[in-house]
């Protein structure tokens, strides 16, 4: 009797822990969160500020005249450069970018420069008698294409395209004052090759540093000689200039 009574005890025990498992909800594990892959692909648009500088040289030469030496003055110069820019990239493969972007910055690139007049040999014309060599490189544009590695939020590129440059130039001459000064307003064109490195700082703002090289090639200014009749004082600028800025974009 008391077997019969313990068996049936532990059928009912077994039964009501069954049923009440049953009844208890059954607990799942919420989906594990998964971050955004980051892409660089999209439109954007920013702002840049750095510095720029040319170690170039204006030559000058006199025409009609042998009498007079070549005067080579050094027009290294500096200035602030600073504007905007506007682009777009591509992420493929995964991990390159193609892209295109165009800017324009303002420069306060300008150097004066001044060479005494000498005779062939070396010989001074006199104290006062120089060359004046100014340039004034007021803005440059370019559009560029760019190419980059990217490891997620980073990137780093190369970059190259063409360019345009707004610059004034000056050609004086002075024998005690200034004598028959040019002024000179040209548009030249050229190219631009750089690199730099990029980082998205969260999904929409990025800061980048780049270096970018232009070469607009040479320009000549003609001052007629005040001194020869039918002479020419002949400027030659090579216009080279260095770049390097800070930046920041939005993508959109």
């Amino acid at each position: 009797m008391r077997k019969l009574l313990a068996t049936a005890a532990f059928v009912a025990f077994t039964i009501t822990s069954a049923s009440a498992a049953d009844m208890a909800p059954r607990y799942k594990a919420p989906p594990p969160i998964v971050a955004p892959i980051w892409s660089w692909t999209g439109f954007y648009a920013g702002l840049h500020v750095g510095g720029g500088f040319s170690d170039s040289s204006a030559v000058v030469t006199q025409t009609n005249f042998p009498g007079f030496e070549v005067a080579s003055l050094g027009n290294d110069s500096s200035g602030v450069v600073g504007g905007g820019q506007i682009g777009y990239n591509w992420q493929f493969a995964p991990n390159w970018l193609l892209g295109i972007e165009g800017d324009i910055s303002g420069t306060g690139i300008r150097s004066t420069n001044t060479a005494p007049i000498l005779f062939a040999g070396g010989v001074p014309v006199g104290v006062g008698f120089n060359h004046i060599a100014d340039r004034n490189i007021d803005w440059m544009a370019s559009i560029r294409g760019r190419l980059g590695w990217v490891w997620d939020r980073w990137m780093v590129y190369g970059t190259g395209g063409a360019a345009w440059a707004d610059v004034n130039y000056r050609n004086d001459l002075t024998f005690g004052g200034v004598f028959n000064p040019v002024s000179v307003n040209k548009t030249l064109s050229g190219w631009v090759a750089g690199g730099g490195v990029e980082y998205a700082v969260s999904n929409n703002w990025t800061v980048r540093a780049e270096y970018l090289y232009y070469d607009f090639g040479d320009e000549t200014v003609v001052n007629l000689s005040p001194v020869i009749v039918g002479g020419t004082n002949n400027a030659t600028w090579d216009n080279h200039i260095h770049v390097v800025r800070a930046g920041v974009n939005y993508k959109f």
